[in-house]
């Protein structure tokens, strides 16, 4: 038999950690003020630690609090899901999903659509993070992020997207008329539109594909590429895109490639979930959708 701490001193704890103060946490838990401090204290006395110390009208976790409240809240978030779960079997509750600016914007509203008209009992949150973050957002289920390949998944469940090629792409009346876009020779006369800070993408692409001419004298750069794209799609100028944020755009001719000329990603876009997960259904059934699918490695999920 498991020997464990009273679960309502673990949400008593849990509950003035997140808060910092014991009377928050009475006022969430429906107790009074004695109660919480009474439940901390046995804690405290069954674990031999200290987990919070008081400064002012505040309460501070201690080290010891700070390494047990993690796994508390892990361990409350997984008895609630179960406990959800059997009261609602089947495919419902809710799957949260965040991805970068640039997919949030340009690629999955309308996957999410989709999927959410398969599986109505579903609710769906698409969340955003910072397209440069490398760390999993903790409110998620499934977090997409962008990564180069030397990156360490081995504490998560992982599914990688096809390697992804970037190519210039604008919209189809500027390669119209007598000075229209037609080699990239000619985008010394076009604004280019980056998605960096330091034009190193495009500084790749024109280096490959046009490394004796001169470079262009306009350059306008966004947060990320979605940004870009819209920009292209106001007739701005020309940016990199790949199938992932231009695919839609490609396909109904709102945007087109000049020229042929593509250059590899340094980098690649997986989806990222915690092991524990691997048996929720919902997590299951999104990775294997199949409007999703085409665009994924072939899924291999760990023991």
């Amino acid at each position: 038999m498991r020997k464990l701490p009273p679960l309502s001193a673990l949400r008593a704890f849990e509950a003035a950690a997140r808060h910092g103060h014991f009377g928050k946490a009475a006022d969430e838990l429906c107790v009074t003020h004695s109660a919480i401090s009474h439940q901390v204290r046995s804690l405290e006395a069954a674990l031999g630690a200290e987990l919070f110390e008081k400064r002012g009208r505040m309460q501070h976790l201690t080290d010891a609090g700070l390494r047990l409240l993690h796994s508390v809240q892990q361990a409350l978030d997984i008895m609630a899901e179960a406990c959800g779960n059997a009261a609602r079997p089947g495919m419902s509750g809710a799957l949260k999903i965040s991805a970068p600016a640039e997919l949030a914007h340009r690629f999955f509203p309308r996957l999410i659509g989709e999927f959410a008209q398969r599986h109505p009992g579903i609710t769906l949150h698409l969340l955003v993070h910072d397209s440069d973050s490398r760390e999993i957002n903790p409110a998620a289920d499934i977090t997409i992020l962008y990564a180069m390949g030397d990156t360490d998944w081995t504490r998560y469940w992982v599914v990688p997207f096809q390697a992804i090629d970037f190519f210039p792409v604008c919209h189809p009346s500027l390669i119209e008329g007598e000075g229209g876009l037609r080699t990239p020779a000619d985008l010394a006369r076009f604004c280019l539109l980056h998605d960096d800070t330091d034009g190193k993408t495009w500084a790749t692409w024109l280096g490959t594909f046009a490394a004796s001419q001169p470079a262009p004298a306009r350059n306008i750069h966004f947060a990320h590429s979605g940004l870009a794209i819209e920009a292209a799609l106001q007739k701005t100028g020309v940016c990199l895109a790949d199938v992932l944020t231009a695919g839609e755009e490609l396909k109904s001719g709102r945007l087109i490639r000049p020229f042929r000329g593509a250059v590899p990603s340094p980098g690649n876009y997986y989806l990222v979930a915690e092991r524990r997960k691997r048996d929720d259904g919902r997590l299951a059934s999104f990775m294997g959708f199949a409007s999703l699918t085409p665009y994924l490695c072939e899924i291999d999920s760990p023991n």
